[in-house]
């Protein structure tokens, strides 16, 4: 069977959907298929773990690229995306360019020339609009990622749509209100998470929890705290300074991502600053995790039975995934971005061990889905 993997592109700074789109093309290329990965030359794709098809890359709002290149890294090194609240996955696409008329046509034609050329059997999108309509075009069955923040019914902003819909409506297609109808209508919605996190997902949806099979924790000394506050979401001075506040408060070395690299001493203790970290290094260790929201940040978290302090911002998705964290007892929500408020529930957490008392059930509950080899296996039956 041939696979064609087609990942959310976007200019900014988001490594989730790369990450989950290489995951799921290993594990396709580990049952014996082939495989396709799309790419777009947007700084998220990288080291791919099969050939690859280069497609279009949105411009943010659709703005000239020379523009484009120049003011969002700016605005996301200094924390002004963090300031504008984002409210549904129609507006992430709208923000990224990803419904722009001109784009969307663009890569359409473009998934359209390589699935010709190529003929998959079927094609996976990881949240990538344009590979659902070029697929439904050519009579591919398409299948791939969602979840219940990102369905129509659970938010929505269908005014961003108006271009996505008279392309639909050319191309001779149902046109929905809101573009998130078409990411609904694949035939299968594979939900990396589980029912305790996310149990309204929507139709057609199969819950997978951790793509990859969670490791083995033998005792380790919890003795650090790694930092992540995403890429704009806060300025990085903010994220730097709660990682020292932490460092006072938990008496213990800080490791602070997504910011420039640099070692600073809080007391007798280290705050180690740097644009990336070896996760699977230093979870083992930490006894929080301080972070954004992000849906890799989440389960990377509960893989590695670590207690979570989420710092959502204004974004839909990190919000709702900070109140499921909270209410599964695995951790603890801070609304504003302020380094004290940070530390202080990094403190709790340590201190009030019910408040992380789900960890473990929740691991287990995420372990028994299948992962990404019950992504396989039930495309598998749906194509064969």
């Amino acid at each position: 069977m041939k696979v064609l993997v087609v990942p959310m592109v976007a200019r900014s700074r988001m490594g989730g959907p790369w990450s989950r789109a290489q995951r799921v093309a290993r594990a396709f290329r580990d049952g014996g298929h082939e495989v396709v990965l799309a790419w777009g030359d947007d700084g998220n794709c990288a080291n791919p773990v099969a050939p690859t098809l280069e497609i279009p890359v949105p411009s943010p709002l659709g703005l000239p690229e020379a523009i484009a290149r120049h003011t969002f890294p700016l605005a996301s090194r200094l924390g002004l995306m963090g300031r504008k609240p984002v409210r549904s996955f129609e507006e992430v696409l709208w923000l990224t360019g990803a419904l722009d008329e001109r784009y969307t046509r663009a890569a359409v034609d473009a998934l359209r020339a390589h699935m010709r050329a190529i003929r998959p059997d079927f094609v996976y999108s990881e949240f990538n609009l344009a590979a659902v309509i070029a697929a439904r075009a050519e009579c591919i069955p398409c299948v791939g990622s969602g979840s219940q923040p990102t369905t129509a019914s659970y938010a929505s902003n269908p005014r961003k749509s108006a271009g996505i819909r008279r392309l639909l409506r050319e191309m001779g297609m149902p046109a929905p209100a809101s573009s998130l109808t078409v990411l609904e209508g694949m035939r299968r919605r594979f939900i990396p998470s589980c029912p305790t996190l996310e149990p309204r997902a929507g139709e057609r949806a199969v819950y997978c929890g951790f793509l990859d099979e969670p490791p083995t924790l033998p005792p380790t000394r919890r003795d650090c705290v790694l930092v992540y506050l995403g890429a704009g979401s806060v300025p990085a001075g903010v994220a730097v300074r709660a990682g020292r506040k932490i460092a006072d408060a938990l008496r213990c070395d800080v490791y602070v991502a997504g910011v420039s690299e640099a070692t600073q001493l809080s007391g007798d203790h280290e705050v180690t600053c740097a644009p990336r970290f070896d996760v699977a290094e230093l979870l083992p260790r930490a006894r929080v995790f301080v972070h954004h929201g992000g849906q890799n940040s989440m389960m990377d978290s509960l893989s590695y039975e670590v207690p979570q302090v989420i710092v959502p911002g204004r974004v839909f998705e990190r919000q709702f995934n900070a109140e499921a964290v909270e209410n599964a007892r695995c951790g603890l929500t801070v609304l504003e971005p302020k380094p004290a408020l940070i530390a202080r529930a990094a403190r709790t957490l340590v201190d009030e061990p019910a408040l992380t008392s789900g960890i473990r059930g929740l691991r287990e509950e995420l372990t028994s889905l299948g992962g990404a080899a019950r992504i396989v296996r039930e495309v598998e039956e749906l194509v064969g």
